[in-house]
C-alpha cells in the first residue's frame, strides 16, 4: 500500500505578527468608524476642491482667499438646492408616487394600501412647507444628512483646513504613514485622485446638461412632475447604461397615464437625448475621464447605501476607485517580480 503523505503548513512568527496586527487595525477601525469617515469624507472634499484653488492662486488670488471663495460657492448652492429645488421636487414626488400608485393599480393589478399613501404623503408635504418657509436651520439639515450636527461640521472644518495647507493631504499622509511606505503610498493618492477628479467632473457636466435636457424637454410638452424626473435623470447618470434607460422608462410611464400621444413624445425625448449624449456628450465630456465599469460603480453604490446611508453612498465610488488603485499596484509589483524572476 502507498504511505500516506502529509503536507506540513509552517507559519513563521513573522506572518503569525502580521495576521494579528492586521487584525488589530481592523477592529481599530471598527471602533474609530465615525472618525475614520469624518476623515475620508474630508479628505474627498479636500480633493475635489483643490483644482478650482490652485486655479485661482494661478490668478494671483491667496490661498487662504481662494478657499473662502471655493467653499462660500459651494455652500451657496447647496443651500439653494437644499431650500429652493429639493421642496419643490418633494411636492412632485408625493404626485408623482400617487401616479405611480394608480399605474400599478391599472396595468398590474397591485394596489397600494391607502395608508402607506396617507403615510407618505403628509410626510413629504410637511418637509416641504417646513424647507420653503426656512424654519430650520441649514447646518441642521447637514447634519440630519451626514449623521449629526457636529458631524458635518467636523467634516466642513477638517475639510477646509486640508484645503488651506498647501498639499495639505499629501503632508496629512506622509505624517500617518511611515517612511518606508511614504512614496508608494503618496503614488496610489496621486493616481486615485487624478483618476476620481476625471471621472467626476465629468460625471457632474454630463448629469447637469442631460438633467437640463430632460427638464426643458419635459417642460415644453408639460409633463407636470418634470423637476423631479429631471432630478432622477440626473442622478441616474451616475449609473451608465442603465440608469438612463431606467429615468426615460419612469418618465415614459408618468406621461402615458396622462395620455398616448403625450407617452409617445416622451418616448422620442429621451431617444433623442440619449442618442445626443452617446454622440457628442460622452466623446466630448468623457474624453479624458478613466473608465470605471458601470458594474463596481453600482454595487459600489448599494454597498455604500446599505453600510451608512447617504454617507456611505458619498464615499462609495471614491474608495472603491482607491482599493482598485492598490490592487492593479500589486499586480503590477507582482507583474515586475516574476519578470525579474524570469530573466535570472
Amino acid at each position: 500500500m502507498a504511505e500516506k503523505q502529509h503536507t506540513l503548513i509552517e507559519i513563521s512568527w513573522g506572518s503569525l505578527w502580521r495576521i494579528l496586527m492586521m487584525a488589530g487595525f481592523v477592529i481599530v477601525l471598527y471602533l474609530t468608524r465615525e472618525t475614520v469617515a469624518i476623515l475620508l469624507l474630508a479628505l474627498i472634499i479636500s480633493t475635489a476642491f483643490e483644482p478650482a484653488v490652485a486655479r485661482m492662486q494661478k490668478w494671483r488670488i491667496p490661498r487662504l482667499l481662494g478657499t473662502i471663495i471655493v467653499f462660500l460657492i459651494f455652500l451657496t448652492i447647496l443651500a439653494f438646492v437644499v431650500y429652493a429645488i429639493f421642496p419643490i421636487a418633494l411636492l412632485e414626488l408625493n404626485s408623482l408616487f400617487k401616479n405611480l400608485s394608480g399605474l400599478a393599480n391599472q396595468f398590474l393589478g397591485i394596489e397600494t394600501p391607502a395608508e402607506v399613501i396617507n403615510l407618505i404623503g403628509p410626510d413629504l408635504t410637511n418637509v416641504s412647507n417646513v424647507l420653503l418657509s426656512g424654519g430650520v436651520p441649514f447646518l441642521a439639515i447637514l447634519g440630519r444628512l451626514l449623521g449629526g450636527v457636529a458631524f458635518a461640521l467636523a467634516v466642513l472644518v477638517l475639510s477646509f483646513y486640508l484645503t488651506v495647507s498647501r498639499d495639505g493631504v499629501e503632508k496629512f499622509l506622509r505624517a500617518v504613514f511611515p517612511e518606508t511606505m511614504e512614496d508608494r503610498v503618496l503614488q496610489l493618492y496621486r493616481r486615485t485622485r487624478r483618476r476620481i477628479g476625471r471621472w467626476f467632473q465629468a460625471q457632474i457636466v454630463l448629469s447637469l446638461v442631460v438633467g437640463f435636457m430632460v427638464f426643458i424637454g419635459l417642460w415644453i410638452l408639460g409633463v407636470e412632475q418634470r423637476l423631479v424626473l429631471a432630478i432622477i435623470a440626473a442622478l441616474f447618470e451616475l449609473v451608465p447604461v442603465v440608469g438612463p434607460i431606467f429615468a426615460g422608462a419612469l418618465a415614459v410611464a408618468i406621461a402615458l397615464a396622462d395620455s398616448v400621444s403625450l407617452g409617445l413624445y416622451v418616448l422620442l425625448l429621451f431617444l433623442g437625448i440619449q442618442q445626443l449624449e452617446n454622440q457628442v456628450l460622452v466623446p466630448l465630456v468623457m474624453r479624458r475621464a478613466l473608465g470605471i465599469h458601470p458594474v463596481i460603480i453600482l454595487v459600489a453604490l448599494l454597498g455604500g447605501v446599505q453600510i451608512a446611508g447617504i454617507l456611505g453612498m458619498l464615499v462609495a465610488i471614491p474608495v472603491t476607485v482607491f482599493l482598485q488603485e492598490v490592487v492593479e499596484d500589486w499586480m503590477r509589483i507582482k507583474s515586475r517580480r516574476s519578470r525579474a524572476r524570469l530573466t535570472v
